[in-house]
């Protein structure tokens, strides 16, 4: 969606953006569940049309999100493309040929939410 961008003055100068589209991301990041990626429906719908598209995403849930009154939440579940580097190093995954799963249990985790490989 629309965003406004520019570069706040000061002795160090800040980039910085805007816009009813940067709020209602950082709402379905606040409302999500730890370690989970959940997108607005508009995002879901410009990613899941695509037939090429390496994401699966769980069915929508309610989300309040302030300013906005209740919206469709996505979680994105499943990607056949390979997290960055990074955070597989993090979470201890291997380079994968195949898919990956969100928010799976791991060992000794409880109920927080992972990344983890689906040989």
């Amino acid at each position: 969606g629309p965003v406004t961008m520019g570069v706040l003055p000061g002795e160090r100068p800040m980039f910085d953006v805007w816009g009813k589209t940067v709020n209602l991301a950082s709402r379905m990041e606040s409302s999500s569940e730890p370690m989970m990626i959940q997108c607005s429906e508009e995002a879901y719908k410009a990613v899941a049309v695509d037939p090429n598209s390496p994401f699966s995403f769980d069915a929508p849930r309610t989300v309040y999100a302030k300013g906005f009154g209740n919206v469709s939440g996505y979680f994105v579940r499943r990607t056949t493309a390979n997290p960055p580097k990074e955070l597989r190093a993090e979470l201890g995954l291997e380079a994968a040929v195949g898919a990956f799963t969100f928010g799976a249990r791991v060992a000794g985790v409880g109920t927080s939410s992972l990344l983890s490989h689906n040989a």
